[in-house]
């Protein structure tokens, strides 16, 4: 009988900063994906100057990682002219692929850098192969898929594409279909499309009866208000065998808001996990104990989304128990180097360290 080695995809991860980068590099990660001072949905995260540009890319193909830089917000016609300039003043950097969400952008790059490699960002809700062949038709060699697709969708849009297939296997789920949402723009005047979400959707809400306008109802029975917005952290870490299996050919991790503790600690499990899935070791106990290690992150509650729904409802999309960050572990430093000097690691203090701590 004939064996197959299974194809494991690539593991994309992000990075807010240099410093964060060389984390996701040194813990696993085949691709980072990053975003410079405009044009990118981070647009109010540190990012990257030119100059960390530069060097972002030596750092990282020094290791044969990959940099994929984000041009993903959608574009006003009064930026045209400074996004011609701003591509021009990249286009020398040795990037990749560019993640791109808009036509108009498209055809920008095409025009400025037409070697450069292309990447449909989540944002365009790309939901079907016909869509992900017309990318392709376009000149993008790779599609990241809306996030509101199950598992049977995504295993038949991978067959029927002839364009490499990227999903996001871990990090923060919108409510609304990514790349159409106006909630944050409408009530705080930050586009979320242009990279300015202030999560209004995890914000307080509570109902008002037409007729009785002074009188503000809330929709649930405790005393904490209902979050109906508040979606769970996505998680298909215990399903990463059956993705594979799909024939994806990148995972990503979201998060270029991130610090580097959340960084480094989910690259590090999914690095495991995909590694694991290769020696045909992905058991339920080392299920269990990723599935722990990446508890120590700050997180939301999980969920799959809608990976394996089916078209049925999933409840567990909306946590209505919790607003706010679960907090199980304390980031106390990180080690920045060693000491020959005194025979010991180097760390930077993040937090107060108390005794047993390290």
């Amino acid at each position: 009988m004939k064996s197959f080695k299974i194809k494991i995809p690539e593991l994309c991860a992000p990075a807010g900063n240099m410093n964060i980068l060389k984390y996701a590099v040194e813990y696993g990660a085949d691709a980072v994906y990053i975003g410079g001072g405009r044009f990118n949905l981070r647009s109010l995260g540190d990012n990257f100057s030119t100059s960390d540009l530069r060097e972002a890319v030596k750092y990282a193909h020094s290791r044969n990682v990959k940099v994929y830089f984000t041009l993903n917000a959608v574009i006003s016609e009064h930026e045209i002219e400074n996004l011609k300039k701003y591509i021009h003043k990249i286009k020398n950097i040795s990037f990749d692929a560019l993640i791109i969400s808009d036509l108009g952008v498209l055809k920008l790059v095409k025009e400025i850098i037409p070697d450069i490699r292309i990447h449909i960002s989540t944002q365009t809700s790309t939901s079907n192969h016909v869509a992900a062949n017309l990318w392709g038709s376009l000149g993008a060699g790779r599609v990241n898929l809306a996030r509101e697709l199950n598992y049977c969708e995504i295993e038949s849009i991978v067959k029927n594409s002839n364009v490499e297939i990227e999903v996001f296997v871990h990090g923060a789920l919108c409510i609304s279909y990514s790349g159409r949402c106006m909630l944050s723009k409408y009530l705080s005047g930050r586009d979320a499309n242009k990279g300015q979400c202030s999560h209004t959707c995890r914000w307080k809400y509570y109902l008002m009866e037409e007729k009785r306008p002074n009188m503000f109802l809330p929709v649930e029975q405790d005393r904490r208000g209902t979050y109906i917005y508040n979606s769970r952290d996505l998680c298909l870490l215990e399903k990463l065998d059956i993705i594979v299996g799909s024939g994806v050919h990148s995972l990503k991790i979201e998060g270029r808001n991130k610090t580097e503790n959340y960084v480094s600690l989910t690259t590090w499990v999914y690095r495991k996990a995909l590694d694991l899935i290769a020696e045909g070791k992905f058991t339920d106990q080392k299920k269990k104990y990723l599935l722990k290690e990446l508890d120590k992150s700050t997180h939301r509650n999980f969920t799959t989304g809608f990976m394996f729904l089916d078209g049925k409802e999933n409840k567990e999309l909306i946590d209505n128990d919790n607003v706010g960050y679960i907090k199980k572990y304390r980031f106390v430093g990180s080690v920045e180097g060693y000491s020959n000097k005194y025979k010991s690691p180097i760390i930077r203090a993040r937090n107060q360290i108390k005794t047993g701590d390290i």
